[in-house]
């Protein structure tokens, strides 16, 4: 089955490009971004179409028909989903870099253009490397507190591992804060009550350090 991406550009020509490019490799949801289009818009469109990860280009500004650029969709998803996979492509790499918090995710757009045969090669595996991560990251995570918990319901749980099991709850309300992978047996209400205390303490001092910031 193919991972199923949102491609994000102001021009039809590099949407075209994109598509053409990696339709083989992904299924491809095209996002114009115009005078009609919101980044809340782009955002929910992401996740109401479960996609697999997000490649978009930098400058979306350049016409003057949208305030938002790339590096404000990636932060917008991430704000939510902090390990969701993101590409940014761009021809204004300096500028791209000067304004991204994750200059990992940055490509030049010139790769589009099929010249270099390797370097076209070298973005489709990255892009398909990094949402093969991802996935390993959240069933990684969900294995390893399986393995707690059925550790702490047999009281055999030792403090190292209640502190590894706190932060893999947390970790795992961001990679699912939907919740709806959540392992069966963590449904319990006494796993689940641990959960939702450690996700609540950790959110509302998230919440402090954002209130102190603004």
């Amino acid at each position: 089955m193919k991972y199923k991406l949102v491609y994000v550009d102001e021009d039809d020509g590099w949407l075209n490009t994109f598509y053409q490019t990696f339709k083989g490799d992904f299924d491809i949801l095209r996002i114009k971004a115009d005078s009609t289009t919101t980044l809340d818009g782009i955002v929910n469109t992401i996740f109401e179409n479960e996609v697999d990860g997000l490649v978009t280009d930098y400058l979306l500004d350049e016409t003057g028909e949208v305030d938002f650029n790339g590096n404000n969709i990636v932060d917008a998803v991430r704000s939510y989903k902090p390990y969701f996979p993101a590409i940014m492509l761009t021809s204004y790499e300096p500028q791209a870099i000067s304004q991204t918090e994750d200059v990992n995710i940055i490509n030049g757009k010139d790769i589009l253009d099929g010249e270099n045969k390797e370097r076209l090669e070298i973005l489709r595996i990255k892009i398909k490397s990094n949402i093969d991560r991802y996935y390993s990251l959240i069933q990684n995570t969900e294995s390893r507190i399986e393995e707690l918990v059925e550790k702490r319901n047999n009281n055999e749980l030792e403090p190292f591992e209640e502190e590894e099991l706190t932060k893999l709850f947390i970790l795992f309300d961001e990679l699912e804060p939907e919740g709806k992978d959540m392992p069966a047996n963590l449904i319990k209400d006494e796993a689940i009550t641990k959960l939702n205390e450690f996700v609540s303490q950790t959110r509302e001092i998230l919440d402090e350090l954002k209130k102190t910031k603004e």
